[in-house]
């Protein structure tokens, strides 16, 4: 037996590798098991004693995880720890060598907790300071720091929103480097790429490591310049004020993506951190001095309004799609075929389709709720209409997606893809007739403030759209006036079923509202559009008293 322990959901492709070498392999990845009560945890792991433990490295920058994947395998007792990168290498790790690893953890963390003084001692002197006075006049370069300590990250929303918006800062003529950890797939060719270099082995817990980080970003940067930018423009992560540090060094405004905080994430949809104050602090000095700060939803505007952000420099404007990456038109009835034929789906049948990180606001549980609720009350018209469910994507909420459509009677109907490379999104969504998006409300009552990138891509394949009526979800679907979507009470299994049905047995509907989708996110919803905003607003208030 074979299991394999890694820091992030591992792609199909891959999964797949792996098993063709192993056989059946079961995964348990650290955020999935940071989840679990301690002796639960263990009882999970231990579960695998004696068996061969694989600890995947598919993204080459995550080998500074490898110590603490392997103090982690130990905990299970296994009969042999190998090391397995997506190039094919293959490590055998004693465990002498795992035990040791700890040595280098126990230095790590030391280091991390020196670094969490440090932030304290910054944070602290950044908060009596005032923001960096300078303008922006002709913009020729553009630095766009992407400062996450991110592992792995090769798929989903917040992939397709860092491309997009470099992508439609280069289309505006003037130079990019984007400077990442890890450079997004579809990027431009003419975007100049900076490597940002994670810690060479982590601490714990875990969150130190993003201090450590944070603290190396502005010398790699300022070594690795070509040429000085007249903006800089930062997506904000957690515990990470690097913007503000190379703002004031380089005298250049500073243009900051605010996603909604990382604190409540962690506390909501996660583990909370143990430095939620220090967290909270980076987030705060960051707002303080960012010359302007962008966010994608009104309820995000407001709470940004509320912590102090001046009206004057704030951008609120919805998340876009790049019309030419997801455009219907690219994709034949062969390729719609050949991608139903690798996941066994007659080339004539309906799909019902979603792609997302399933995570705990994608509602996906719902979806599969609604599947459940179709097969066992019309078991004869899901069959009589050869529809099929393709769910793509992985995450937290995937095992108990698949646990509930495991059973035959689903299973038959159903298909779990995986995560799949971000340049196959759109062939997926391609390969759908009808596309879900069954976001659920916040689970603490606080008002939903998302902008799903998936939503736009949806719209933009001209494909029909079940989706939750939850505030920006619902007013981008009604932008035009008439919802160019069927629209359901947030979190409603049976509605969401009901809207399916009624999709299924209505092509012309299907059809009037893929077109009418497509329409409004080519006016309004592009990444280009939603750059122009930002540009415009820009100009017009960095630099003013």
């Amino acid at each position: 037996m074979t299991f394999a322990l890694t820091a992030y959901p591992a792609s199909q492709t891959f999964r797949g590798e792996l098993e063709r070498r192993y056989g059946p392999v079961t995964y348990h990845s650290i955020p999935e098991l940071r989840r679990l009560p301690a002796r639960e945890m263990l009882a999970r792991l231990r579960a695998h004693r004696g068996e061969l433990c694989l600890l995947p490295l598919e993204d080459p920058s995550s080998r500074p995880l490898a110590p603490l994947l392997a103090g982690v395998a130990l905990l299970a007792s296994p009969g042999r720890i190998e090391l397995v990168t997506s190039e094919g290498e293959r490590t055998t790790v004693s465990k002498v060598a795992a035990a040791a690893s700890g040595a280098r953890l126990l230095a790590a963390t030391i280091d991390g907790k020196r670094a969490l003084r440090r932030a304290g001692r910054e944070l602290n002197e950044l908060r009596g300071e005032r923001r960096v006075d300078v303008t922006l006049g002709d913009l020729h370069e553009t630095l766009y720091l992407n400062a996450n300590l991110w592992f792995g990250v090769t798929a989903g929303g917040s992939v397709g929103h860092t491309a997009g918006v470099v992508n439609a800062l280069s289309d505006r003529g003037a130079g990019v480097t984007l400077a990442t950890m890890t450079p997004p797939p579809l990027l431009r060719d003419n975007v100049n790429l900076l490597s940002l270099l994670p810690p060479t082995a982590y601490g714990l817990p875990v969150e130190v490591n993003h201090y450590r980080f944070q603290h190396q970003i502005a010398s790699q940067v300022l070594d690795q310049l070509q040429a000085k930018p007249e903006l800089l423009y930062q997506r904000m992560s957690v515990a990470n004020y690097a913007g503000v540090t190379l703002s004031r060094r380089l005298r250049v405004p500073l243009v900051l993506e605010y996603n909604g905080s990382e604190v409540w994430a962690a506390r909501h949809w996660g583990t909370p951190l143990k430095y939620e104050k220090a967290a909270l602090a980076a987030e705060d000095v960051s707002l303080r001095h960012a010359h302007l700060v962008v966010t994608v939803s009104s309820v995000l505007g407001d709470e940004l309004r509320e912590r102090g952000v001046d009206p004057r420099r704030l951008v609120v404007y919805p998340n876009g799609v790049d019309p030419v990456q997801y455009n219907p038109e690219r994709f034949t009835e062969a390729n719609r075929a050949a991608l139903r034929a690798r996941y066994d789906v007659p080339a004539d049948a309906l799909v019902v389709g979603f792609i997302g990180t399933f995570g705990a606001w994608h509602g996906v549980e719902r979806l599969a709720e609604a599947i459940r609720l179709l097969v066992d009350e019309a078991p004869d018209w899901v069959e009589r209409n050869r529809v099929y469910f393709m769910l793509v994507g992985d995450g937290l909420g995937m095992r108990e997606v698949s646990t509930m459509l495991a059973p035959p009677a689903y299973a038959r109907f159903v298909r779990l893809p995986g995560l799949v490379p971000q340049s196959e999104g759109a062939l997926h969504l391609a390969a759908s007739d009808i596309l879900v998006s069954p976001h659920v409300p916040n689970a603490n009552g606080s008002p939903f403030f998302g902008s799903p990138t998936k939503l736009f891509e949806y719209m933009a394949m001209g494909r029909a759209i079940v989706a939750s009526d939850l505030n920006q979800i619902g007013e981008v679907l009604r932008a035009g006036g008439e919802p160019v979507a069927l629209l359901t009470p947030p979190g409603d299994p049976r509605a969401i079923a009901a809207a399916i049905r009624q999709l299924v047995e209505r092509p012309e509907l299907r059809d009037q509202l893929g077109q009418k989708a497509r329409q409004l996110v080519l006016d309004r919803f592009t990444w280009e559009r939603h750059v122009e905003v930002i540009m415009g607003q820009a100009h017009d208030v960095i630099g003013a008293p």
